[in-house]
């Protein structure tokens, strides 16, 4: 086991107290930390599933080694999501049990806000535990993460500034938390600082994952598609082996897309995106190569395939909304009223923070997705226009939500609409202003000329 990963005194030490007198089991808590938070498999350590199995057989009582483990099962299928509801009042009575830390006891409080889908409330408690232990990376990477999938970057943004100044080279996860400010830069249009923060965190580490990954958005919102490609591609080496690969081969598709290079985009998709089982990014991409003609039948019945996986769970609308996607590309139309129907009920039934976001914000959008589908533009592009400023609620990042944005433009451009012909136009002099080079825009206003006329 590596000396670098800390044991209890190491943690004492970091004034991130354990209640835990096993070494080994603080030791395997940072081992599976550390892969977690750099999105790196320790091949040392087995990669984190051993990691975490070592580290509960060490301590099967370690408070936080539960809430570490139960952190990252919980939002799964549904039977994986029952069993941490259980499992969480065992951990309650335990942590009561051992007098654990206050910092500990928040933890669990905050697991057990996630499992009863009180997200924000999560949030809430764990900026708390920043507030008084500002290098907690376990908290920080799950607020990070509730705040990306809940689309706060305003609120992501403030954390990470508030937590930064605690952070020397020296300090386990420092150029993490460098590509994690970084993100929250870009996603809050701050692209200098963005591009600032992420080359500081390359030099302390040039394969974190997180500076690597906004770089690739810094280059897609500037425009700068060609640089983008040369950037991934000189940094491929490092993220090829991260979690995010297939994430980070999306960006690289997009380029392709933006671009004009469907061929490589498909390429791309077949070689680094499917095989790895990214549904969500699947979906996506395959979704914007339709907007463009490009017809792909067989590689929708791939992500078909990845549908059974997430169907009905509801953890997330952003998926719910890809789902969708891909049952009208596949021509299950039945399978879509179903989902539809489910999602009515779910709102109904359902209080919690993804339940609320999927009636505002994904319930419209559902509706605007299904008239597109249907050739019914005009009422598209109402239903997708009255929620287009509460976009960001349903969480991902700007260059994930532009899928939505570019439905927007496509239902607009068809609509019979004169008005619905001006906001076209106005949304894309908008994007165009924003970039070097637009040509996906460029193919856009083209179609609305020849729509205009």
């Amino acid at each position: 086991m590596k000396d670098a990963w800390r044991d209890c005194e190491g943690w004492r030490n970091s004034k991130l107290p354990m209640t835990s007198s096993s070494d080994d089991a603080c030791k395997w808590f940072d081992a599976s930390l550390t892969q977690i938070t750099t999105m790196y498999a320790d091949d040392e350590a087995g990669g984190v599933g051993n990691s975490f199995k070592n580290m509960m057989e060490a301590d099967p009582d370690f408070v936080m080694g539960q809430v570490f483990v139960n952190s990252m099962k919980f939002g799964g299928s549904k039977t994986e999501t029952e069993e941490v509801i259980k499992t969480v009042d065992s951990i309650l009575a335990l942590a009561a049990k051992q007098k654990v830390t206050e910092r500990e006891s928040k933890h669990v409080t905050a697991l057990k806000l996630v499992t009863e889908g009180k997200l924000t409330e999560a949030i809430e408690v764990y900026r708390n535990i920043l507030k008084d232990s500002p290098t907690d990376l376990l908290a920080c990477l799950l607020a990070f993460f509730k705040y990306y999938e809940l689309g706060m970057f305003n609120e992501m943004l403030d954390m990470m500034a508030s937590v930064i100044d605690a952070y020397t080279p020296e300090t386990p996860g420092y150029s993490t938390i460098l590509g994690w400010k970084a993100f929250a830069h870009e996603e809050n249009s701050q692209l200098p600082e963005a591009e600032e923060n992420a080359y500081k965190s390359l030099a302390a580490s040039p394969r974190e994952t997180f500076a690597i990954h906004t770089m690739a958005h810094v280059h897609l919102e500037k425009g700068m598609h060609d640089a983008g490609l040369a950037f991934l591609q000189s940094k491929e080496k490092y993220w090829a082996s991260c979690s995010l690969a297939c994430h980070i081969a999306w960006h690289e598709a997009l380029f392709h897309v933006e671009k004009g290079q469907f061929d490589l985009a498909v390429k791309v998709f077949d070689e680094k995106i499917i095989a790895r089982g990214n549904f969500n990014d699947a979906s996506s991409l395959l979704y914007r190569l339709a907007f463009e003609d490009v017809r792909v039948p067989q590689r929708w019945k791939g992500v078909l395939d990845l549908v059974d996986k997430f169907s009905g769970h509801h953890t997330w609308v952003y998926t719910d909304l890809h789902i969708l996607f891909t049952l009208y590309r596949n021509g299950e139309k039945e399978r879509a009223n179903e989902l539809l129907e489910g999602l009515k009920e779910y709102v109904t039934n359902n209080t919690g923070t993804n339940a609320q976001v999927t009636h505002d914000v994904g319930m419209p959008l559902c509706a605007g997705i299904t008239a597109f589908e249907e050739g019914h533009y005009e009422t598209a592009t109402n239903c997708l226009n009255s929620v287009y400023s509460k976009l960001n609620r349903i969480g991902g990042s700007r260059a994930q939500r532009d899928t939505f944005v570019q439905l927007l433009l496509h239902s607009a451009i068809k609509s019979s609409n004169p008005d619905h012909k001006v906001l076209a136009r106005t949304m894309l002099n908008q994007r165009k202003s924003d970039r070097v080079e637009d040509p996906l825009g460029d193919r856009l206003l083209m179609l609305l000329d020849s729509k205009s006329g």
